[in-house]
Parts: C-alpha cells; structure tokens; sequence
C-alpha cells in the first residue's frame, strides 16, 4: 500500500504538469512592437525620411511598462529605425542606400515584444543632430516625464521634433507594423502612433520691384538692387536679419489617465509660458546669442537678374521677355528658434537707379531701417492702420509653422512694403494634394507621421 500511494502522488504530478503546459500553448502569440510613423507621408525612394523636408533616419523612444502586478519598470531607451525587409532580409535604411529601398517598417535593432499583461507608455522625440537631442527625466511613478533642451544653438538646417506621447498600449490593443502598398511608395500604417511637431519655424525672404505710380514710369526705366553689403570699414552696412539662435524648452506629459483608461495619444505640456517665451522657448538674454544673417545681393544669385528692372510704361520688374519675374529669394529657407519678431532686428540696403534710355540720371543708395537696424516687428507690414487692405502682421516665429516675408520695393515713392504669409510645415502629404480619407494620406492626429 504504501509503493502504491508513491505511485499515486506521482501520476497527479504529472497531470498537473501536463495541464500547465497546455495551458501555457493557447497564450496570444509574441507580437514585435512596431512604430506607425509618417503614414500619410508619401514614402519614396527620393524622400524616406520622418518629415517631408529634412531627412532624419531615426528617432528616440523612451518606454515605461505598467505590468498588472508589480511596479512599473523601465522598458525601452532605444533609437528606432527604418527598415526595408525583402523576405528574410532585413535592411536598415540610412542616407547611404536610400535611394535603393522602400520602408517597410520603423522599428529598433534589436526586437522587442508586447508583454502578455498591463501596458506601455511610448515617449519619443527626433533631430537631425545630437547635440539638438533633449535630456529626459522620469519621476518615481513613471508617470510624469520631462523632456529638457539647454542652451540649444540652432543653426539653418535644425530639425527638432517631438512626438506625442503614446499611452496605455499594450498587447491586447496595438498591432504589429504593416506597409499599406496601395501607393508604389507604400506606408507604414500599423504599430505604436507616434505623430511627430515640429518644435522649431522657419522662415525665408523674397524680394520683387513693383509701383503703383503708373504715370511717373512712362518714360523712364527702375532697376533696383538688392546689397548684401555696402561699404566698408567702420562705413560698411549689411543686409540682415539677426534673431536669437540659443534657447532652452521644457516639456512635460504626465499619465493622469483613469485605471480603466483606454490607449491613447496625449500633447505635451509647456513649461515656459510668461510673455517673452513663444511656443515654450525661453530665447537666450545673451548679446551675443544674436546671430547675424546677411541677406543675399540679387546680383550674386544665379537664377535671378542683377537688378530687378520695370520697364518703361510698366508697374512690375520684369525679364528679358516682358514676363512678371516671380519673387527673388534673397533668404532661402531655414529653421529659426520660435521668437518674438520684436527682437529680430532687420536691415535691407538697395540701390535704385532711374533711366531715360541708357543714360542713369538718378542712383541711390537707401536702406529699410535707416542708420540703425529696425525690429521687424515694428516694420510697416502692408499698408498702414486705415489703409485698405488692411496690414498683414506676424508679432512671433511660432514651432511647426513656416513664414515667407514678400517683401516690395517701390522705386518711386520709396515704399518698401511687407507680405507675410504663414503656413503649418506640412498640412498635407508630401505630393501636395487632398486624397480621400480611405487613402491613408491625410494627417490624423491618432495615427503615426509629422504635422
């Protein structure tokens, strides 16, 4: 009796292993997290990268998981690439081979997998140089995350971007990545929404000859030249602009979400919000934080004339076959820290010449800001208050939007007038066209891509 009681013990031992591991088959399959990034964002083989302008081949993320029983834990503090994956290859996309491949997925190096309980909270942010990188910080819950840029230097080419943050996924509600391949270019549609903004502006300068005094130009030829410099020495004067280009921002996000919560995207929260800071920048008080941009002379740019003539009996400079020239860029486009344009301090020098014929009977020099540099800010924008239409300000260089300053030169009433447009950095797809919404191109703010 008593070998047989061994016996029994034993046998229910092993119907109890056998039942643990057929349990343990019929759990939900590991599934790879994946990134949903840039989904209507055409991607092609000229232009894979996370915004349409500049190209960036990686991104940051911070992830912290909540497990059902135990503390929260950190999970991820990984760069998160492009890949193209051709059956078992797999390939990572670089500025080195990006004209060969598609994405077909945004993902790290190494694989990571859904946990089988609990969730994720997915803090991401991107730049096209380090050094333009934040410092992140969490605090004892793992709730509340900081992202801080110190004393940043941005310079024309900067491309700072943030994510927002993606909280509460987990397996039960997230997919695996996936490439809709309905477009040649294909998009990643599938995997952790990560919508980047851009935390920068940008802003360009163009310049055309245009007058309203029709009757003064019938006999005579306006040709007007924009001056990168004139003089010298201590005499010498510069076209520019000189806004701050050092500042520091501070963002906060913090998981304030109900127990039951369901996954969701959540904003970013500023730090700095008094009235000297824009877009949560706090601009450098530093002199010499001011960096001094010099416009460029019309006659150094190729494309464009050495002066900007109006013919006789016409109103707007013109090329040699009579045709409207299209604004000259004297500034091309470039990324600015978001400021108040009352601190810009700005500076146009142009010569005007007047001729009958061949023969110059009037030549002068002048200069929008006159012997010290204005605020552009302060400048006249348009026309003035009671004037129709009425003026067209910009009182700041706000993050995510571009500005395009047209500036007019009127040769004979000496009016030099302002047109700004302002525009977000990409409100479309990267063809520039509206598609339907079951196409996947437009921007959703809960799906992946840069808005």
């Amino acid at each position: 009796m008593k070998k047989y009681f061994i016996f029994a013990v034993a046998a229910v031992v092993a119907m109890a292993a056998c039942t643990k591991t057929e349990i343990d088959e019929t759990v939900v399959p590991e599934k790879k997290i994946g990134f949903e990034v840039a989904n209507y964002a055409r991607q092609t083989k000229a232009n894979i990268s996370l915004a349409n302008e500049e190209k960036i081949y990686q991104f940051h993320t911070y992830a912290y998981q909540f497990p059902k029983l135990g503390n929260p834990v950190d999970f991820m503090n990984v760069d998160i690439f492009p890949w193209n994956v051709a059956g078992s290859t797999r390939t990572q996309i670089t500025a080195a081979n990006d004209e060969s491949y598609v994405i077909s997925e945004w993902a790290p190096a190494e694989d990571y997998f859904w946990p089988k309980t609990g969730y994720i909270n997915f803090y991401s942010y991107a730049a096209n140089d380090t050094s333009l990188n934040p410092t992140e910080s969490v605090d004892g819950t793992k709730k509340a995350v900081t992202l801080t840029y110190t004393d940043k230097v941005i310079d024309a080419n900067a491309n700072i971007l943030v994510a927002d943050a993606a909280l509460r996924y987990s397996n039960s509600n997230s997919q695996t990545y996936n490439v809709d391949d309905s477009e040649t270019s294909g998009h990643v549609t599938k995997g952790v929404p990560t919508l980047f903004h851009h935390q920068l502006a940008k802003v360009k300068f163009d310049v055309r000859a245009r007058t309203t005094e029709a009757k003064k130009s019938e006999n005579t030829i306006w040709k007007i030249q924009v001056l990168g410099t004139y003089g010298t020495g201590a005499d010498e004067i510069k076209s520019t602009i000189k806004p701050i280009n050092k500042g520091s921002l501070v963002l906060t996000n913090t998981d304030a979400l109900a127990a039951d919560a369901a996954a969701q995207t959540q904003a970013w929260t500023l730090s700095y919000t008094d009235a000297t800071d824009v877009s949560g920048w706090r601009p450098s008080t530093v002199a010499t934080d001011k960096e001094e941009i010099v416009f460029l002379s019309t006659a150094d740019i190729a494309s464009a004339p050495e002066v900007l003539t109006i013919p006789v009996g016409k109103i707007e400079s013109v090329d040699a076959s009579n045709k409207a020239y299209d604004p000259v860029e004297i500034l091309a486009l470039r990324s600015v820290m978001p400021q108040l344009t009352a601190n810009v301090a700005f500076t146009l020098v142009y010569k005007v010449q007047a001729l009958h014929g061949t023969t110059v009977f009037m030549e002068e020099i002048r200069t929008v800001g006159i012997d010290a540099a204005a605020a552009l800010g302060s400048i006249r924008l348009g026309n003035a208050s009671g004037e129709s239409p009425a003026p067209n300000t910009v009182a700041s260089w706000l993050a995510n939007k571009k500005i395009t300053y047209h500036i007019i030169i009127d040769p004979i009433s000496e009016k030099v007038t302002f047109d700004p447009a302002v525009e977000d950095f990409d409100p479309i797809d990267a063809d520039g066209a509206a598609h339907s919404d079951t196409e996947n191109d437009d921007p959703n703010v809960n799906e992946g891509g840069i808005i």
